[in-house]
């Protein structure tokens, strides 16, 4: 018997019983069944009888007995023979497409039962999808569309209102939202953003300004208000999608019927067809237009920054609404100046000689040049500080960063005759300080053994000599002391000795 269930082509596509009277048929949901390590899904229908087969015992329990159908028997779904002419066939669809509707059956599984009442009723409605089905079964249909598998493109909904009006329509939940049963002028398209980039300079990031520039970008058509059709046409209703702008897809595969809602293609979705396009759109319902746009910045803003402008993208489709501008800005290097959130940093180059005895020098910020007061002593690596010279914080102007200075002390390679001595004395009176000598490198002289030394070097040993004498004299004051100090001990001791 699982041998036997195992392939679809063993299974009866119809059903025979005795006299005795057939049982009633229910559809019952899809199960399961494994068949040598696969799942093969079937429909089975539920068979049951008070008197059959054991009618002889006189047993008034019901009985149950699964038998399964072939998959996709349109007749069998239907209920009728296949010798049904098309008006048996309309009127089984008509009484069970009522009792499945889900609308009006709750039921698990209505919803799937109308679709595939609706599928069973599209192939057999029709005189060469019947015909193909007949000779072929699904594989004709198969082939009729390219070897893929049978695709319906009708929507059941519209089948059930062609027999019982619109009043009825529609899947539970879905009725306005997910089916499109709004026409086109429900449902509205925003237009697309647009994207702008600016470069400013540091001084505008800093400070704020206005910008103008030019935008191409598409607008809502006046002439027609975004209709697209002429002034006095009339729109017609889309024949296919019966003015709802969508259709529903429906595919018949071996594990059942699936549906799919898309697009309309012949309407694109607007549920309505243009009898006579405007001749300023041509059919668009929009034009594409050179529009002049201001745009505010803001004080505080950095590269990267993005400003949105809102309303001036493309307009929506239709009459939609037009979507935003978005702004994105640049921001222009100055040399010397680095940011650093609202701060600003810079280097400062100062000669050694400002560093020691302090200065007041120029230096460049963002509002022009202006004095920096460097103290005596500063070292290289100090930073100095303009404080309120940065930059404004984003959207709260008063708050504001300071500008920082980097100190860099700069040491000339070469330096003059002149500045040497100049050096070499202050460098003597600081070893004379500091009571201790330090022996200096002489500078290289281009002159002779037997040349006579320079005056420079006289000078040196001026400076030296000079700076030994206090030495001199400190000592030669040190022995007086000591010689007299000693004088008066030796009296000293004489005295108690012979007194």
């Amino acid at each position: 018997m699982a041998a036997a269930l195992a392939s679809p082509s063993l299974v009866p596509s119809s059903l025979c019983f005795s006299a005795d009277g057939p049982p009633s048929l229910s559809s019952s949901s899809s199960s399961s069944l494994s068949v040598g390590g696969t799942n093969d899904r079937r429909r089975f229908l539920s068979v049951s009888s008070s008197s059959w087969p054991n009618r002889q015992r006189g047993l008034s329990r019901r009985r149950s007995v699964v038998v399964f159908a072939a998959s996709g028997d349109y007749y069998a779904t239907l209920g009728v023979p296949k010798s049904a002419n098309i008006k048996e066939i309309k009127s089984a669809y008509r009484r069970l497409a009522r009792q499945y509707h889900p609308d009006v059956n709750k039921e698990p599984g209505a919803t799937d039962k109308f679709k595939e009442i609706s599928a069973a009723y599209e192939v057999l409605s029709d005189d060469q999808k019947r015909s193909l089905y007949d000779q072929y079964g699904e594989a004709g249909l198969k082939s009729s569309l390219g070897g893929a598998s049978a695709t319906y493109t009708t929507n059941p909904f519209d089948l059930f209102e062609t027999f019982f009006g619109a009043s009825m329509g529609g899947f539970p939940g879905m009725d306005q939202a997910d089916f499109g049963r709004t026409t086109r002028r429900s449902r509205v398209t925003k237009g697309d953003d647009l994207r702008y980039d600016i470069t400013l300079e540091l001084s505008e990031a800093i400070f704020g300004s206005e910008k103008e520039f030019d935008l191409t970008h598409l607008e809502t058509c006046e002439a027609c208000a975004g209709t697209g059709a002429k002034v006095g046409s009339k729109m017609r209703i889309c024949s296919t999608c019966g003015g709802r702008g969508q259709v529903m897809r429906t595919e018949q595969t071996p594990f059942g019927l699936f549906s799919q809602v898309s697009v309309c293609p012949n309407c694109g979705g607007d549920g309505e067809i243009i009898s006579e396009n405007c001749r300023k759109c041509s059919g668009e319902g929009r034009v594409r237009i050179k529009k002049s746009i201001k745009v505010k910045i803001p004080p505080g803003v950095s590269a990267g920054s993005i400003l949105r402008v809102a309303g001036e993208g493309d307009s929506g489709p239709r009459g939609g609404p037009p979507g935003d501008l978005y702004v994105y800005l640049d921001v222009e290097d100055v040399r010397g100046i680095q940011r650093d959130g609202i701060n600003l940093l810079s280097t400062l180059s100062i000669s050694y000689l400002d560093a020691i005895l302090g200065a007041v020098v120029k230096v460049k910020t963002v509002e022009g040049d202006t004095e920096l007061q460097i103290p005596p002593g500063t070292q290289p690596g100090d930073v100095l500080v303009l404080a309120k010279k940065g930059a404004p914080k984003l959207n709260r102007p008063s708050i504001r960063g300071d500008h920082l200075f980097t100190v860099k002390v700069t040491i000339p390679n070469q330096i003059s005759t002149g500045e040497r001595e100049l050096l070499e004395e202050l460098a003597s009176l600081s070893d004379t300080s500091s009571n201790r000598l330090r022996t200096r490198a002489k500078p290289q002289q281009s002159t002779t053994l037997n040349s006579a030394p320079s005056s420079s070097e006289n000078r040196t040993d001026e400076v030296r000599e000079r700076s030994q004498e206090p030495e001199q004299e400190n000592d030669l004051w040190k022995n007086i002391k000591d010689f007299a100090g000693s004088v008066a001990n030796g009296a000293l001791k004489w005295l108690r000795d012979n007194l």
